[in-house]
């Protein structure tokens, strides 16, 4: 590896680093900062999933403002086109997004053992129960394999139909996750929030709409 893909990679590990050690709302408020300039780019339906309080992240029709852990994002459409010279570089920003994801299912799954850990079923710990021993194991081989292809990715390495695919088993990763988080998964300002949010976020930007339109503006 050459120092200058070294200097390239840092960026991408680091929207991986503050969505694992942060969370979800100071990642994508990186993520909008350093790849658009501070204002979010819509998805080919026109669909925007950013903090509250960002440039864009309000406009147009809000359709949900959902609390997580850390603060508020805004889901919104805007119908009218974007402005003359805004589009945001397309590889950039989907490799952005999904370091950002694996990073958050990352910080699901030390939730996930933080909580089995915690907990007993008669004298022994849950977390070394076999089915949830096997359960955590699986997860953990799928991130194993997420990681090994985003590690040294930069914009363009990896084409559009690798990187939705990466979103599908990041996505069902999380799923395998809140199913071993049990009840704790469907509280509001826990961390099951977080992943719907993180998956309505790929489905914003790497939903069926653009396999339709062919980008994002």
């Amino acid at each position: 590896m050459t120092g200058r893909r070294t200097v390239a990679t840092d960026e991408w590990i680091r929207y991986r680093r503050t969505a694992r050690h942060d969370g979800l709302v100071p990642a994508l408020a990186l993520l909008c900062e350093t790849v658009c300039d501070g204002a979010p780019p819509r998805g080919p339906g026109g669909h925007v999933v950013a903090p509250a309080g960002v440039a864009g992240a309000d406009a147009g029709d809000v359709l949900a403002t959902m609390t997580v852990e850390g603060g508020v994002v805004v889901a919104s459409r805007c119908r009218a086109e974007p402005p003359s010279g805004s589009r945001t570089p397309w590889a950039a920003w989907a490799l952005g997004v999904t370091c950002l994801r694996f990073g958050l299912s990352e910080r699901l799954l030390d939730a996930v053992l933080a909580h089995l850990g915690g907990r007993t079923v008669g004298d022994a710990k849950l977390l070394h129960q076999q089915m949830v021993k096997g359960g955590v194991a699986e997860v953990v081989i799928e991130q194993l394999e997420i990681g090994t292809m985003l590690a040294d990715a930069t914009p363009g390495d990896l084409d559009d139909g690798v990187l939705a695919g990466l979103n599908t088993q990041i996505t069902e990763t999380d799923r395998m996750l809140l199913r071993l988080l049990g009840a704790m998964s469907f509280l509001a300002d826990g961390p099951g929030q977080v992943a719907r949010v993180s998956e309505l976020i790929t489905d914003v930007y790497f939903g069926p709409a653009r396999a339709e339109h062919g980008g994002a503006a």
